[in-house]
C-alpha cells in the first residue's frame, strides 16, 4: 500500500529521522550528503527508494514503479491498432491574388451588433444612473418599447448641467 502524503516515513540513512512522505525526496538529498560512505543507492525508477548497493538488482526487478517503464518500452498491442491509409489531397489553387480582390474587408452588420453599455467616467453617480437608464431603454426590443419618441429624456439636475455626458 502506498503511503499517504502526510504519513511519516523513516529515513533510510538515519532511522531517527521521521519525514512526511511528500517531503522525503528533499530530505534524502540532504542526508545523502551527510552520509557519503553509507553504501546506499537510489532506485532508477523512484528517487525516494533508497536501498543497499548489493540489493539494487533485486529491487529493480521488483520495484512497483518499474511498471511505468515497462508499459513504455514493451508495447505489444501494435496488431490491435488500426492502420489508417494516408490520402493525399490536391493542393489548393495558389494562382489567386488576394491583393487584387475588389471585395472590401469585413464590415460588421450594426443590426446584429451586441449592445454594450459602457461605463461613463468622470460623472456623478446620478448622471451615470441616468445614462444607464437611457441606454437600456434605447436597446430594448421594439415590442417592449413601442414608441421610442414618447420616452422623455430625463432632465439634468440643477447645478450639474455642465457635467452632462453622452454615451
Amino acid at each position: 500500500m502506498e503511503p499517504q502524503p502526510h504519513d511519516l516515513i523513516s529515513c533510510p540513512y538515519n532511522k531517527a529521522h521521521q519525514v512526511e512522505h511528500y517531503k522525503m525526496h528533499v530530505h534524502l538529498q540532504k542526508c545523502r550528503k551527510q552520509y557519503p560512505g553509507s553504501g546506499l543507492v537510489s532506485c532508477p525508477f523512484n528517487a525516494t527508494h533508497v536501498v543497499n548497493e548489493v540489493e539494487l538488482n533485486y529491487h529493480i526487478s521488483s520495484c512497483p514503479d518499474r511498471g511505468m517503464l515497462d508499459t513504455q518500452v514493451y508495447v505489444t498491442d501494435d496488431d490491435h491498432r488500426p492502420v489508417v491509409p494516408v490520402v493525399l489531397q490536391p493542393a489548393p489553387d495558389s494562382s489567386a491574388d488576394w491583393e487584387d480582390d475588389p471585395q472590401t474587408s469585413f464590415v460588421p452588420d450594426p443590426s446584429r451588433k451586441a449592445h454594450v453599455i459602457q461605463k461613463i467616467r468622470g460623472a456623478t453617480p446620478s448622471e451615470r444612473r441616468r445614462a444607464r437608464c437611457q441606454n437600456t431603454t434605447q436597446y430594448r426590443p421594439l415590442e417592449m418599447n413601442p414608441s421610442p419618441s414618447s420616452s422623455a429624456e430625463p432632465e439634468p439636475e440643477a447645478g450639474n448641467s455642465s457635467r452632462r455626458s453622452h454615451p
